[in-house]
């Protein structure tokens, strides 16, 4: 029975995707400048994408935050829960050179900014829908707005909004035939200590806060490596926690600062690590301490049913064995760990993102589709 159903998907997706990457689509999205901060171009992003996939049979919902950026739900059916929500996103970090938001296509190697991360993703997401539409399936996608400045966006579709997914969450934002199921948590945390500052050629009549401050530092680390000693391993999977900056008030070299910070960077994979990283940055510097950003870690079981038909998929159509991945870094996996479903990563071929030389192969992108749709499609 389960060799019948995926042969008969197999057929609809034959007949549902076209051939090649809609790549007069994705030039047009790349040549929109959409960097996280310029919130009129992310929300021209997302006004393009609205017209591509209504065009095509989708459900399209626009939602405005206070902040005026507009956040896209793209859905097979009316409504804001689906069974499966896919995740992709429309922001970019800013061009490394001008003319970097040009689209360039030399023999299916794509150049441009957002080609790998994540507009040729997205591009993908918006062909499985567009092959999806009119079928008894149960996804939509949202397209966040800042995913590089922390997914702030898609975490309020999602917790604010009520966007949600009934079975199974998909990130497309990742490495190709790879399945990341497990990313760390983030949080920066930083701590400010202030004292009597003055003139350097009266030291005594100061405080050395800097000195002060970096042996705090240098305390912290020697302090949470001996509680949580470093994982061996080529992913270090472990409660990684590294300084990342120190800043003083002022930039005159003769003068001692009355104001000096450090900003800790956690990558976790226990989520009460955040509270316990405070607390030992608190009590060891003495200073006031904030949290800047957090994102929780998010870890799916490698062995779920979800994750393990995905898997199936893939490799049938890769023809290559899939491995799954726990990944250091960040993704917008982050926005969907109160959902209480599996949450997964995967990516298209690209490389460099968010460099000079930022790539994607544009076949790569249709394998993404094609894998998607017959997924779905073997509900």
């Amino acid at each position: 029975m389960k060799k019948m159903l995926l042969a008969a998907s197999a057929c609809l997706v034959a007949a549902c995707v076209a051939q090649s990457a809609d790549l007069d689509f994705l030039k047009e999205l790349v040549e929109i400048p959409s960097s996280s901060i310029d919130y009129p171009q992310v929300n021209r992003a997302m006004r393009a994408m609205k017209a591509y996939l209504e065009k095509r049979g989708l459900f399209c919902t626009v939602e405005t935050d206070d902040d005026g950026r507009e956040l896209l739900f793209a859905a097979t059916k009316p409504g804001k829960v689906q069974d499966y929500v896919i995740s992709a996103h429309l922001d970019v970090v800013p061009a490394s050179y001008e003319g970097q938001y040009t689209f360039k296509n030399e023999n299916g190697r794509l150049s441009g900014r957002g080609v790998g991360d994540d507009k040729g993703g997205s591009l993908a997401v918006a062909q499985a829908l567009v092959a999806l539409a009119g079928k008894d399936v149960s996804v939509g996608c949202i397209f966040g707005a800042d995913e590089e400045l922390g997914g702030f966006t898609t975490t309020w579709m999602v917790e604010k909004m009520g966007y949600r997914p009934r079975k199974m969450v998909i990130v497309v934002d990742s490495s190709y035939g790879k399945i990341g199921y497990a990313t760390k948590g983030q949080l920066m945390v930083r701590a400010t200590i202030t004292g009597k500052g003055g003139h350097s050629s009266a030291p005594w009549k100061c405080e050395d806060l800097i000195t002060q401050l970096s042996a705090a530092v240098v305390k912290v680390k020697e302090e949470w490596y001996r509680r949580h000693p470093m994982a061996d391993g080529p992913d270090h999977w472990s409660d990684i926690l590294t300084p990342t900056i120190i800043h003083s008030e002022g930039t005159a070299l003769n003068r001692i600062p009355s104001e000096v910070w450090v900003n800790f960077n956690l990558r976790s994979v226990r989520p009460e690590a955040k509270d316990e990283c405070i607390q030992l940055v608190r009590e060891i510097t003495g200073g006031k301490v904030e949290v800047v950003r957090y994102s929780p870690p998010c870890v799916t079981d490698g062995d779920n049913p979800y994750v393990l038909r995905l898997k199936k998929a893939m490799e049938a159509e890769l023809k290559a064995p899939v491995p799954l991945e726990r990944m250091p870094f960040a993704t917008d996996a982050r926005c969907f760990v109160s959902c209480n479903v599996p949450v997964v990563n995967i990516g298209h071929e690209h490389g460099d993102s968010h460099g000079a030389t930022e790539w994607a192969n544009a076949d790569s992108i249709d394998v993404v589709t094609r894998y998607l749709t017959a997924f779905l499609l073997a509900e």
